[in-house]
């Protein structure tokens, strides 16, 4: 007994490159604290390429994927194979730590929920930060009471939080939520490049956490690729938030022409929508472009190549708000081809004080494209003089 342990909870590949992050730090001040990672095979890392990742965990445990399933009878027998791992995992090797801190998205999918509701219930556990990008529940949306229902019956064979289904004014699907208190402290992982106000108040400066951006690559390499994001199915998933589909795709195709005359000088690539497969938007002339698959995710991209790449651009997405962190110009374009609808749907979670920065610019006119390509990038972080904020909520 005596021995430490930091579990990092992964249910989807988009919180991987925190995560190694933060090993790293860690690592800088304990090398012998044991790190340990749950991940959660969501169906994106069929393809996405794990492996530059296992060097930074002492120990892998898998889990498969669950979910509300339709079939309820195959679901609930996915779920019991889950808790029967975790129980096994419980007994066999969280036992053997006096104490044990916790790193998860502070999120209400069923692995996550089940995984935290089981786990804060081991006495070693001492620690649960459940980690967010974004704090506040966004505007036009409404909980869903058929399939919130749904999920609470399914529910009643085994123990987790109760949640709810968050959806859209028109019905589609947004998110889970939990309905009740759970244990845990919120870590709110903010863009480095900002100056946060003093206000505590609101932000409970206490618990923000600047992204630990790290050097990964040889500095003065030339600014020559271009990435846009792709989300091909978002027109049918908020058909509310757009004009009719013919003036959609006309505007989608006038912003890549004017991308692809801004940067004539540069390679230009395009990274489909883990949900998309092999899909692409429509506008997007597949000889002018490299297409990147989903071996390989946007938060790779920017640790890979971030002293390459010029500029980032999505109609909206978490991937060019990521880009900003690393003091990438990233460009949404949702302000020119949404109504007003979708423009307040997705300024909610764009302009929240923390993920505002001068590197990430949101395009009301195709003339802006380019607008802040130029501005000098900030110096990533120095492992040997590592901010005491981040020793002292990684507890290190």
């Amino acid at each position: 007994m005596g021995k430490k342990a930091k579990i990092f909870i992964c249910h989807h590949p988009a919180g991987l490159l925190l995560y190694k992050n933060l090993v790293r730090i860690i690592r800088q001040y304990d090398k012998e604290l044991k790190i340990i990672l749950f991940k959660v095979n969501h169906p994106y890392f069929l393809k996405f390429n794990f492996k530059p990742y296992e060097q930074y965990f002492d120990e892998i445990v898998e889990f498969d994927f669950m979910h509300y399933e339709k079939n309820f009878p195959l679901g609930l027998w996915k779920i019991f194979n889950f808790q029967k791992k975790l129980k096994k995992v419980s007994i066999g090797l969280l036992r053997n730590f006096e104490t044990i801190d916790l790193f998860l998205d502070d999120s209400a999918w069923l692995p996550v929920n089940v995984l935290l509701y089981n786990l804060s219930k081991l006495g070693n556990v001492k620690n649960i930060n459940r980690i967010t990008l974004s704090g506040i529940e966004q505007e036009q949306t409404k909980t869903d009471r058929l399939k919130t229902l749904f999920c609470a019956l399914y529910s009643l064979p085994f123990k987790c939080y109760r949640i709810k289904v968050v959806s859209t004014l028109g019905g589609q699907f947004v998110n889970f939520a939990y309905t009740e208190k759970i244990p845990g402290t919120i870590l709110k992982i903010v863009n480095p490049t900002i100056n946060l106000p003093n206000d505590s108040e609101n932000l409970k400066e206490n618990y923000i956490l600047p992204y630990p951006i790290l050097p990964n690559s040889p500095s003065n390499l030339k600014k020559d690729m271009v990435i846009i994001f792709g989300n091909e199915g978002i027109y049918s998933s908020y058909p509310e938030y757009f004009p009719d589909y013919k003036t959609y795709i006309e505007k989608l195709s006038a912003v890549f022409k004017n991308i692809e005359n801004r940067y004539s000088d540069c390679r230009l690539y395009y990274k489909p929508h883990p949900a998309d497969g092999d899909k692409i938007m429509p506008g997007i002339i597949r000889q002018k472009y490299s297409l990147f698959d989903n071996a390989i995710s946007a938060e790779t991209l920017f640790d890979t190549h971030q002293e390459r790449i010029k500029a980032v651009y999505a109609l909206s997405s978490t991937s060019v708000m990521l880009g900003s962190f690393f003091g990438v110009p990233s460009y949404t374009f949702y302000r020119y081809l949404c109504n007003k609808a979708g423009i307040d749907y997705f300024d909610v979670f764009l302009n929240q004080p923390h993920l505002k920065s001068k590197f990430l610019f949101h395009l009301s006119d195709l003339s802006e494209i380019g607008k802040i390509d130029d501005l000098e990038r900030p110096k990533p972080l120095d492992l040997n003089n590592i901010d005491n904020k981040y020793r002292q909520l990684l507890k290190i």
